[in-house]
């Protein structure tokens, strides 16, 4: 049966619109958010078409901004402004900063700056403190002056000029250039400074006398402006994509490029919370990040939130994502145009980017409802996915008895109802550029020629991890891979991150061939693959199924690191999470513990499993008892079944159970997956392994992670059709189909330090 006619199966539709009354019940709450009360004004620049090297994904970034501005936060399309390419020249950002901003934003407007480009640093004296940021635009360079950029110093007059205090300034840029374009698979946002420092720099005459002109109205002077400006107390919030010695990055993804921070930030605020902080923001934002380049790359919080009192930041100021809370409820998409009354196009920014890289066709998706006089009696129309390119996806509505006369109309939310998602997921490789080409063809070939992998040239497609070399992180930067190739000994091959940091365990000797060095990493990249699997269960953001879950660190007292919940169910902007917005770190010898709480109206079933800071496969916890699963699921006995209102600690607390984290230093991740009903082929898997302990490793991961999708996906057929007609649906071989209602999977991302 194709996969059309088994995801319209009557029970599964009204299942999904099920969802929809429950899920959407929230829709209504957006007349109780904050109402908009001021204008909101915001100016994007995007630069991909630079004359001295092109990006690709700054462009992107203007639109997954535009969208969210729009659709979540309420801004009115004629107050955004954006300029992309030859239009962002300096002096047309100038002038439209000044026009479009300063001259029309009153007291307690909310104003919004982005910028995705080139960054570079200035040396305009004689001295170390003369150096400073710049934004390049899109204009012709000059040897003599400097006409492609605009200092920091201005970017400081600019903001301060603003006549709100209500400012956040993004910039998705980099200025420290590390001596070469790509790490690992991420084009980074950086250029090398004017002749490197030679020789002190001039901007041109029209960049001066804004400058002065700027300063006489404000009444400062060019040493109390460098002041502030090194003190990181730039006006207003300023988010930056990293730190100072630190480069933004860009990634390709499927079938478009985008900022890596940008596309992070705007996807979780899609899902955030209407009184969520902006440190909870970014620290989610900082884990999404951390998967890709580990601690490379850290987003930046800075600035002086000038409130009545004047006040710089502190770990307690309870600042807004963009000094607003959203006007619209959580989403997962949007309707952005329609082709009829019937078929759709959605803006899907609020999916995580690794599961829309593998969203199928078919996926159902609910619809919220067009406007204040709809009831929450009234049926809302279900979406099926029948086309999907890039971030935006056509759908049209499935017709069931309830939902045959709903209709649809632009700006409405979509949230999600069945994922849909492939079988036959792979693992993409990048082999490093850095390789010598005969490394490169020989790498290819040997990848290519395993189940499952496939691999691509870095920096090109979109890619899960990168093949190379450790002898590639100690190039001169100045010297090519042509130049130093035959002055540097072999090094051993591994795996990376796509920002190019090692994976555990994945390095060989210095003297290894590079398809001795393929077939040796089969195993690892075996587990790296159920890993993704795992990945594509994520939906904290998007579950029906009412879950808590927390990290905690034992001691005198417990300390609770972080929390996550399924906030659709229970809304909580109270969730504990990093002060400073960044990844969580857990020193070498700490004591951990997981607290799951189940606040749903049925018995959940748990399982923690995840990649160590070794890199090993674990799970967490202890099994359920001998005999339980011929006894399930009749009690909610198991001591991975928690009852309706309860909740429960792994490892659970005994003698000897205790969870100890050791060496090595690294990046660790976690999946607490929950289900309404037991993990049967999953419990079977892992009772065959006769290792013991309270971290259990697991050395058949990928048939495990299997067993997880087709576990979920037999939960997700609805109770009372699960042993009649929908047969056929439950044993689809092609794709999982995974209802929203079924589980809830958390992901938990640390550092764990020495």
């Amino acid at each position: 049966m194709k996969r059309r006619s088994l995801l319209q199966k009557t029970g599964l539709l009204l299942g999904a619109w099920g969802a929809s009354q429950l899920g959407l019940g929230l829709r209504h709450t957006a007349q109780a958010l904050a109402q908009p009360t001021t204008r909101k004004l915001a100016l994007l620049i995007g630069i991909n078409a630079y004359r001295n090297g092109n990006l690709n994904g700054s462009l992107t970034d203007v639109e997954l901004q535009r969208e969210l501005l729009t659709y979540r936060f309420g801004f009115q399309p004629s107050d955004i402004v954006t300029l992309t390419d030859e239009k962002a020249t300096r002096s047309q950002i100038e002038t439209a900063f000044t026009e479009h901003l300063i001259n029309q934003a009153k007291p307690d407007d909310v104003v919004v700056i982005h910028f995705s480009g080139y960054g570079s640093l200035l040396k305009l004296g004689a001295t170390a403190d003369d150096v400073q940021p710049a934004l390049i635009t899109a204009d012709e360079s000059s040897q003599e002056l400097i006409t492609n950029a605009i200092p920091e110093d201005t970017l400081y007059l600019l903001l301060r000029s603003l006549p709100t205090h209500q400012v956040t300034t993004v910039l998705d840029t980099s200025y420290f250039y590390p001596g070469y374009p790509l790490q690992g698979n991420l084009h980074i946002r950086s250029l090398a400074s004017p002749g490197e420092f030679d020789e002190v720099a001039q901007i041109d005459q029209t960049e001066h006398l804004l400058q002065e002109k700027l300063l006489n109205t404000l009444g400062l002077d060019r040493a109390q402006v460098r002041a502030q400006r090194r003190s990181g107390q730039m006006p207003g919030v300023v988010l930056s994509a990293a730190g100072d010695q630190q480069v933004a990055t860009e990634a390709p993804w499927n079938g478009f490029y985008a900022g890596l921070f940008t596309y992070a930030f705007t996807q979780q605020l899609w899902q955030a919370l209407p009184d969520s902080s902006l440190r909870l923001n970014l620290s989610r934002t900082a884990e999404r990040i951390g998967r890709r380049v580990d601690q490379k790359q850290q987003v930046t919080l800075s600035g002086k939130n000038r409130g009545s009192s004047g006040s710089a930041l502190s770990a307690n100021s309870p600042l807004k994502p963009y000094n607003l809370s959203p006007s619209q409820p959580p989403a997962d998409g949007v309707i952005i145009a329609l082709d009829d009354s019937k078929t759709a196009q959605l803006w899907l920014g609020g999916l995580a980017p690794q599961v829309l890289e593998q969203y199928s066709l078919n996926s159902l998706f609910t619809v919220e409802a067009a406007g204040e006089a709809e009831t929450e009696l009234q049926p809302l129309p279900l979406l099926q996915v029948y086309e999907r390119n890039g971030l935006t996806a056509r759908a049209r509505t499935v017709a069931t008895s309830a939902t045959q006369d709903a209709t649809l109309s632009l700006g409405q939310r979509v949230q999600e109802a069945i994922r849909v998602l492939p079988r036959s997921v792979g693992l993409t490789i990048a082999i490093d550029a850095n390789l010598k080409r005969i490394e490169r063809v020989d790498a290819i070939s040997a990848f290519s020629a395993m189940s499952h992998i496939s691999a691509v040239t870095a920096g090109e497609q979109s890619a899960d991890y990168l093949f190379g070399s450790v002898r590639a992180t100690t190039q001169v930067a100045s010297l090519s891979t042509d130049a130093i190739a035959g002055s540097i000994s072999p090094s051993s091959y591994g795996l990376f991150s796509q920002g190019r940091e090692a994976i555990p365990k994945t390095l060989g000797d210095s003297d290894e061939a590079v398809k001795l060095a393929v077939r040796r990493l089969a195993p690892q990249l075996q587990t790296l693959l159920g890993a993704k699997l795992l990945g594509l269960t994520v939906n904290d953001n998007s579950s029906q199924l009412g879950v808590r879950a927390t990290l905690a660190q034992l001691g005198t007292p417990e300390k609770w690191l972080v929390q996550q919940q399924t906030d659709r169910v229970a809304a909580d902007s109270n969730l504990v999470t990093p002060s400073d917005g960044k990844l969580i770190t857990i020193p070498v010898g700490s004591r951990v513990q997981y607290h799951i709480q189940n606040t749903s109206t049925q018995p959940i079933y748990v399982l923690i499993l995840g990649l160590d800071n070794g890199g090993t496969a674990v799970r967490v916890g202890h099994p359920p008892q001998a005999g339980a699963l011929q006894s399930l699921p009749s009690v909610p006995s198991p001591p991975n079944c928690i009852a309706p209102n309860e909740s429960m600690t792994f490892p659970l607390v005994a003698t000897n159970s205790e969870w100890i984290i050791s060496d090595p230093a690294g990046l660790a991740e976690t999946y607490v997956i929950c289900s309404r009903t037991p993990f049967e082929q999953t419990e079977r898997l892992l009772a065959a392994d006769s290792s013991s302990g309270v971290i259990r490793p697991i050395a058949n991961f990928l048939e495990v992670a299997q067993a997880v999708l087709q576990d979920l996906h037999q939960a997700s057929a609805p109770s009372e059709l699960r042993d009649a007609n929908s047969a056929q649906w439950i044993g689809a071989t092609d794709v999982f189909a995974l209802d929203v209602n079924a589980w809830a999977t958390f992901r938990f991302i640390y550092q764990v330090t020495v």
